[in-house]
């Protein structure tokens, strides 16, 4: 009966020991990428207030309730991107986004930040420009590739659509963000 509890033990051990993931690696680039992009919000930069606003990386000068003269507006300094080392004060800011970790789960009709550029692998450099978009289709996600819809109007019926690399999406997490077009509601 003891070696039947000694082996339980040495097993249930053994198996919580495998499943532990390596949290941090100082050589693995995502990483970097992730830091970067966490260490930062995301501020509309072109297009304000448009559903095909264009946002950039930015760093957050002053909060609301900061003794700001605007009490609901963030003081925005653009870090990279068209608006490079401008400081404006906005609402639309995107404070908290996360990565697709599994695309294969992303339901339709989620609301999503994707970067403009989508480059076939992560790169730090190439952080600049982002839209707001919608998943429209996730049929080739085991491939790593999602069909996002860029709705231009409330009434926008027929999206244009574009395939994005899974990488290049982000959930957007704070403020909570919803599909523009009325009749989904």
């Amino acid at each position: 009966m003891k070696k039947w509890a000694v082996l339980a033990v040495i097993g249930l051990s053994l198996g919580t020991v495998s499943c532990r993931k390596n949290v941090y690696d100082r050589f693995d680039p995502n990483q970097d990428f992730e830091r970067f992009i966490n260490a930062h919000v995301f501020a509309a930069c072109e297009f304000v207030g448009k559903p095909n606003a264009r946002y950039s990386l930015a760093k957050i000068v002053k909060r609301p309730g900061d003794y700001t003269p605007y009490p609901d507006y963030y003081k925005i300094k653009f870090i990279n991107g068209p608006c490079k080392g401008v400081t404006v004060w906005t609402t639309d800011v995107i404070l908290k986004t996360s990565p697709m970790e599994d695309p294969t789960l992303v339901p339709t009709g989620t609301v999503v930040l994707r970067n403009f550029d989508n480059p076939k692998e992560q790169d730090i450099n190439v952080t600049g420009h982002w839209n707001l978009a919608v998943v429209m289709g996730t049929e080739r996600a085991q491939k790593g590739i999602l069909d996002l819809g860029f709705p231009r109007d409330s009434n926008d019926f027929f999206p244009a659509r574009e395939s994005v690399y899974a990488h290049n999406v982000r959930y957007v997490v704070k403020p909570v963000k919803k599909d523009i077009r009325r009749f989904i509601r």
